[in-house]
């Protein structure tokens, strides 16, 4: 009697305990997240929400992905953002904003966080289903989680992936395969890692998990395409995917993401800008540690699944495994992403309450804190140690430890007819492996050949862009957290001081015209007479050889007519097109109304290079799939980038005789050449060793 007294007493203090510090937490997520998340715009929702927009407004969103065109359609429609960019965001996963482009951004945004709120009430009703909680450890268990205030204060799309993988868990339960093999796929759609989940379905033989995963994901891509096209899915699989695997979708040297990618960049990787004292330099120590290191943590992962075991703890502890593997091997986790880490924290807590293992339980509190706790990342170079600055890696290797020996624990006895699958399983995770340090041993190495060519900057940006020496001066379009803006390379300010954003230019001794970015379209200015607009809705400016005449783009839902007209702008302005509107026209080279080059799309086909001169009017050349065209002063050549194993690399065509080659071979990107005054030098701009499409300006002697 006694017992049950002080039993009752110990919950009743346990549950006030709940229930003051849920209050508090509730308190801090009404009084400092909710405003800061519902009065202004931050990232990542306007990338979601312009995607959707522009396919809702029916423009052409083949190049959403580039930086600089998504740029320009920001602030074409007055987004308060300073910058955005979609990578390495899935098209599919922004169709949920489809219905909200009907709305400013910032109204869009609040029914975003409306709707994410209002979705923590099925999710707290399927945890509660599949770990046996109570709602207010449920909820106590969200509100201890930090990722959910950045979810919402940056208008993300985690609660909506976590309800996904919930349902599916639950559906699977209870034996609703079907089901959550579609529910796996849609959310694989949206964010790619939860395709691991499909080896939980293969392991354990559901083909109708995995069937129905397959049509429901071949359907998702079909809307996606219908919606946005295949040529931006093309872009997607063939460049994004690939890059954001190998770490380098995003600045990759950024430790704060706290991946196994980030922390080996910066203990073993160089880069001249960005990382150029590493603690040791070994692209050989990088390509052995960071396959192996992925595999080992997931390997376990895998293996430890048990077909022979249907109880509902065992799939779940599974499930969790899965997920918890997959956010400790992603190649660029932001805050954001555990959110994730509600399900397995709740399935260990339950657990550990049903076998009173009250010790392990503060443990795993202490834990998941420290995993959801923001911290920055350290910029000093102090070797190994950078994992104490960084503790959320540890301790979700320490956390996936833990469900890694519960899975053991409670492992039932197979026979060995079953054990060979298991044999089969980790002969195939080591061969992935080897080839993993092999390929990866191979980008390293080469790409870091073309460190030879960097200019040395004093700016310090995340991009540089449209290199040009026109008049002797090297100036460069550079990208940083204030915006993009016009730079020289002998100067640290920026050559034009005004608040939007310059997105492109062109010179002569003289004269500097640049495209400002304002609402609702680019206009072209000069650096002397900001205020003055000179050519309204247009943009990329060139200048032909005589500095007579002015060439620009001038766009219409997304796609690109090249013009011209006179530079001296004393008479009535007349544009004159020199493309057809069925060309889709992505930059141009212009040395005279009868001479000149441009990238275009006709009929959603590849990228190619068309010439007009004395022998081709409007003509595509046979150079395959191309862009950026560069004439040399001389016009004697013709320098281009040409998409090839996924990656762009120059190429060099004689304008005499037609013949080409190749001026690199590198597993990187070199775009937006521009020839030196000699016409034997070029710019241009390379991500080798940086990320995608990140690129630093470069120098190369191509013509002895």
């Amino acid at each position: 009697m006694i017992a049950s007294v002080i039993a009752n007493r110990n919950h009743r203090i346990v549950v006030w305990i709940e229930s003051s510090v849920l209050f508090l937490l509730t308190a801090f997520l009404c009084l400092h997240t909710m405003p800061r998340a519902w009065g202004k715009l931050n990232t990542d929702f306007p990338n979601y929400y312009l995607s959707a927009r522009l396919a809702h407004e029916g423009f052409d969103t083949a190049r959403e992905y580039e930086w600089v065109w998504f740029e320009r359609e920001k602030d074409h429609r007055a987004l308060d953002m300073t910058v955005i960019g979609l990578l390495p965001i899935t098209p599919f996963s922004t169709l949920v904003m489809w219905p909200l482009t009907g709305l400013p951004a910032l109204a869009a945004k609040h029914i975003w966080i409306l709707a994410n709120l209002a979705l923590l009430l099925p999710l707290g009703w399927l945890l509660r289903s599949i770990t046996g909680l109570s709602y207010l450890r449920i909820a106590l268990i969200f509100a201890l989680c930090f990722p959910l205030h950045r979810n919402l204060l940056f208008g993300q799309f985690y609660v909506v992936l976590l309800l996904l993988i919930v349902a599916a868990c639950s559906a699977f339960q209870r034996g609703l395969i079907a089901l959550a093999g579609a529910l796996v796929a849609i959310a694989a759609a949206c964010k790619i890692f939860p395709v691991l989940l499909f080896v939980f379905f293969l392991r354990r033989g559901n083909w109708r998990a995995l069937i129905a995963g397959a049509v429901t994901g071949a359907f998702a891509l079909a809307s996606s395409v219908a919606v946005f096209g295949w040529s931006l899915h093309r872009t997607y699989l063939q460049q994004i995917l690939p890059w954001s695997l190998h770490g380098e979708g995003l600045p990759p040297y950024a430790t704060a993401s706290a991946s196994i990618s980030s922390v080996l960049h910066y203990l073993f990787l160089d880069e001249p800008q960005w990382h150029p004292h590493p603690w040791h330099n070994s692209p050989l120590s990088y390509a052995l540690l960071q396959p192996t290191l992925q595999m080992l943590i997931l390997a376990p992962a895998v293996l430890l699944i048990r077909k022979s075991d249907q109880t509902p703890r065992r799939i779940v502890l599974e499930w969790s495994a899965l997920i918890a593997a997959s956010l400790a091997i992603s190649t660029s986790p932001a805050s954001y992403h555990f959110v994730l880490m509600v399900l397995p924290i709740c399935v260990l807590a339950a657990l550990l309450l049903e076998r009173k293992w009250y010790g392990w339980l503060a443990i795993l509190l202490l834990v998941y804190i420290g995993i959801c706790f923001p911290l920055s990342g350290q910029s000093k170079v102090i070797g190994p140690a950078i994992l104490l600055y960084v503790p959320r890696l540890p301790l979700t290797l320490a956390l996936l430890m833990g469900i890694y020996l519960l899975l053991w624990r409670d492992h039932s006895v197979e026979s060995s007819q079953t054990k060979w699958p298991n044999y089969a399983w980790a002969v195939a995770m080591a061969a992935i492996a080897f080839l993993g340090v092999r390929s990866t041993l191979h980008l390293q190495r080469t790409v870091r050949q073309e460190y030879a060519y960097r200019v040395p900057l004093r700016a310090q940006t995340y991009l540089d862009a449209n290199p040009d020496s026109a008049g002797g001066a090297l100036r460069y379009i550079g990208f940083t957290l204030n915006g993009y803006q016009l730079l020289s390379a002998d100067q640290n300010a920026p050559l034009d001081p005004t608040p939007e954003d310059d997105l492109s230019f062109t010179a002569r001794p003289g004269d500097i015209w640049v495209e400002k970015t304002r609402s609702p379209h680019s206009q072209i200015v000069t650096v002397r007479e900001p205020a003055r607009v000179l050519i309204d809705d247009a943009r990329e400016p060139t200048i032909s050889a005589d500095g007579q005449i002015l060439a620009f783009i001038r766009d219409h839902h997304g796609r690109g007519r090249l013009m011209m007209r006179p530079a001296s702008f004393s008479n009535t302005p007349h544009d004159s097109p020199l493309t057809p509107p069925p060309l889709n026209v992505y930059e141009a080279s212009f040395r005279s109304e009868h001479e000149y080059a441009f990238s275009a799309v006709e009929n959603g086909r590849p990228p190619q290079i068309y010439l007009t001169d004395r022998t081709h009017a409007n003509a595509p050349l046979a150079l395959g799939e191309c862009r950026y065209p560069a004439l040399s002063p001389d016009g004697g050549w013709l320098a281009y980038s040409h998409l090839d194993h996924g990656v762009w690399n120059l190429w060099l065509r004689d304008q005499r005789s037609g013949a080409v080659r190749r001026i690199a071979d590198i597993p990187c990107n070199q775009i937006q050449p521009a020839w030196e005054d000699d016409s034997r030098t070029l710019l241009y701009g390379a991500d080798c060793g940086r990320s995608l499409w990140f690129t630093a300006v470069s120098r190369r002697r191509v013509i002895p």
